[in-house]
């Protein structure tokens, strides 16, 4: 067998990972969530669940991503309000996201798309909304833009409509498109809203799980082979803190 000798430039380089813009969360991720990975973030409501997934969203637009939010339960403009409030202004990085709205058309059906909204009639409608998110990723890529993410708010409103085995059939598919173009992913629920067994079949499409235990002001972080890490959770004005709590 020809032997071949390896270079140092021949070593693949060390996996990048999204960081969250969180700094203890991102400690407790080892670096950020890696390319490819599905998060699924757990949190009751008013838990900072969702500042702290628009707080990804844009450090992901700070560091020149590609970003998509899908919401399945709040207008467009009222995220970017509560990011306004934040200090997390969009107008800089327009061109670079995208906010894929299932909400909207439900009060004004005579919506039409924009440069930086894509608008589904329906969040039970999942053919046009995975067609909206993929094409969202593939005309990224086609621009030469190859660090993506995906914030979807949230799998909560989508089991309203369609049965668990129909809503994990729509994640599976959504999980291997989104592996394929090595984006990251945050998906949202809240596990007291639905059945304990259909919430444990859609987590077996998570890579991590990040869980929010907003009585205790933890947060919890699980990663497969790895051990479950936690620490300090709270909101602040500026966005979501994390002091991890030390490793035996």
């Amino acid at each position: 067998m020809r032997k071949i000798d390896y270079k140092p430039e021949d070593t693949p380089a060390m996996v990048h990972r999204h960081r969250t813009g969180i700094e203890g969360l991102d400690d407790l991720l080892n670096g950020g969530l890696k390319p490819g990975n599905l998060c699924v973030l757990i949190g009751p409501s008013m838990s900072g669940r969702g500042t702290l997934a628009r707080q990804y969203f844009y450090q992901g637009l700070k560091e020149d991503s590609s970003c998509i939010y899908v919401t399945t339960k709040n207008f467009t403009e009222d995220i970017v309000t509560l990011m306004e409030e934040k200090d997390w202004n969009l107008e800089p990085h327009t061109g670079r996201y995208v906010f894929i709205d299932a909400y909207s058309p439900q009060s004004d059906p005579s919506l039409k798309d924009s440069v930086d909204v894509k608008y589904v009639a329906s969040v039970a409608d999942f053919a046009r909304l995975t067609n909206a998110i993929v094409s969202s990723m593939s005309e990224n890529l086609a621009q030469g833009e190859h660090n993506q993410r995906v914030v979807f708010d949230s799998i909560d409103t989508v089991l309203m409509y369609v049965s668990a085995q129909g809503v994990y059939r729509f994640l599976s598919y959504l999980r291997a498109k989104i592996k394929g173009f090595k984006a990251s992913s945050l998906f949202m629920i809240e596990p007291d809203l639905h059945e304990d067994r259909q919430v444990k079949t859609l987590f077996q499409l998570a890579d991590v799980v990040i869980e929010i235990k907003s009585d205790e002001g933890i947060i919890e972080v699980t990663q497969p082979g790895l051990p479950r890490r936690r620490g300090a959770f709270r909101v602040a004005d500026s966005g979501c803190t994390v002091v991890p709590e030390p490793l035996d």
